[in-house]
């Protein structure tokens, strides 16, 4: 199973584990990631892979 590293802690986390929060804009869907372990939000996780 792929991981990304958090830009924050660096720590390895599994997509499964992630969290997630989408919101529904005018121009379509914005997605922000936030770390489980020290709760830094990221807005892209393609760089990260």
């Amino acid at each position: 199973m792929p991981k990304l590293d958090c830009p924050e802690c660096e720590r390895g986390i599994a997509m499964h584990e992630l969290q997630t929060r989408t919101v529904a804009q005018r121009t379509g869907f914005e997605t922000n990631y936030r770390c489980p372990y020290c709760r830094s939000d990221f807005d892209d996780v393609d760089g990260l892979l």
